[in-house]
């Protein structure tokens, strides 16, 4: 690790329950903090999330914007994305590994020692790169308990979790921590208090190890296990949890599962969705889960998501992969977050593969000059010239294949709708 000597020492004296310096504000406002191993798939996502950032923050409570990469090396983001670089608790996830989040309570841990966690907003808005901005975030008044957001899929109440969530309640704790005071929630979305925050990490870090230590905890638990140990947390420390509707939220909608965005700040595009006709024939898809690639990251422009077709609405004949009906709410909804991700797409550069950046073979690791632990300041280029030949012959091939998800439509991104 590249960290210094003083930031060993702010370790070893828990020097992350010091509070903010708030000198410069007054106290007010928002540091939104963003998580990431820097994985081709979070790249793509976070490019697109933080250009939508810039694009509502002007005038807002949002003051500041951190990306906390839990990584050992500088990845190909450090000079377009403000970022503290955190060594990763397993180096095995700064490639691949089963379950990268897992190291985010850690992460979050030494990123609350920082300087960067200090700068002087009174709330934290913890997010996830899979977000589009909408609108900005309001901050809630001083004295407000932190804001989360109910996911039906998580209720410590299902079948056979009850005992593996008693069992990472502190024996002596059990008594007056019920299984029924655990939220429905997670650590993302969250507007949280650096007090808080600080109140709950220690557990959440040792919550989220004991279920990586647990086989029967982390099948019973499964993908979400790590929102569990951030429930449980707060349940055991005390932290109280505003935990809102998704009708009623300001944090996020969930296309196509709301179909409506309501007083949301961002969408979090974490299904996908496909229209379907009446014979079952596929007439437009959308998912994240195709962009993996480096090619998606560095040549971002080629491969943007397709427009929903916009008479989608209108003909009646079209379902989801559930069989929920299509109607104008649901195309809206969709038209609008594919059309924000689709015009902060046509505004990125493209990045380079020479020398590239660690992710394909025998490149070597990024190195733009940052510091572990501090705000990186890039002192090393790392400019591309923009790929307009490949971009273009992605677009022709991307046309003769209409249901591609990740092809290419209009080079303009105006949003016509020209996908069905």
């Amino acid at each position: 690790s590249s960290s210094s000597s003083s930031s060993t020492k702010e370790s070893e004296s828990e020097s992350y329950k010091n509070g903010p310096n708030t000198a410069a504000t007054g106290g007010a406002g928002i540091h939104v903090v963003a998580t990431s191993n820097g994985s081709p798939y979070l790249n793509w996502q976070t490019r697109i999330m933080y250009r939508t950032f810039l694009d509502v923050q002007p005038g807002s409570d949002m003051l500041h914007f951190t990306r906390l990469l839990h990584r050992r090396t500088d990845d190909e983001l450090m000079a377009e994305v403000p970022t503290v670089r955190v060594d990763s608790l397993h180096a095995a996830c700064d490639v691949w590994c089963e379950f990268p989040v897992a190291d985010r309570p850690d992460a979050i841990k030494k990123w609350l020692r920082t300087s960067d966690s200090r700068r002087g907003a009174q709330h934290y808005l913890l997010i996830e790169t899979d977000y589009v901005w909408r609108r900005a975030m309001p901050a809630p008044p001083p004295n407000s308990p932190a804001i989360a957001f109910h996911f039906d899929y998580i209720d410590p109440k299902f079948p056979k979790l009850p005992e593996v969530i008693r069992k990472l309640i502190p024996e002596e704790k059990r008594d007056s921590v019920r299984v029924e005071d655990v939220m429905r929630s997670g650590p993302a979305p969250v507007m949280i208090k650096r007090s808080d925050l600080v109140r709950l990490i220690d557990e959440y870090e040792r919550i989220a190890a004991a279920i990586e230590a647990d086989d029967v905890a982390k099948e019973r638990l499964g993908w979400v296990r790590e929102m569990y140990a951030y429930d449980v947390a707060a349940a055991v420390t005390g932290v109280k949890h505003d935990v809102q509707e998704p009708s009623a939220t300001t944090l996020i909608a969930q296309p196509p599962a709301d179909r409506a965005a309501g007083n949301a700040s961002l969408y979090h595009y974490t299904w996908g969705a496909t229209y379907l006709d009446a014979n079952k024939n596929a007439v437009w898809s959308w998912d994240k889960r195709p962009y993996v690639d480096t090619k998606h990251v560095r040549d971002p422009r080629s491969h943007k998501p397709r427009m929903p077709p916009a008479d989608a609405g209108d003909r009646g004949d079209l379902t989801l992969q559930d069989g929920a009906k299509v109607d104008g709410a649901l195309n809206a909804i969709l038209t609008d977050m594919i059309g924000l991700m689709r015009g902060a797409i046509d505004r990125l550069d493209a990045l380079p593969d020479e020398p590239g950046c660690g992710w394909k073979k025998d490149e070597p690791a990024c190195d733009f000059g940052c510091v572990a632990g501090e705000l990186c300041v890039a002192n090393k280029p790392w400019v591309a010239e923009t790929k307009t030949e490949t971009r273009e012959a992605a677009a022709a091939a991307a046309r003769e294949s209409p249901l591609n998800p990740v092809g290419e439509t209009d080079e303009a991104g105006d949003g016509d709708g020209d996908g069905d």
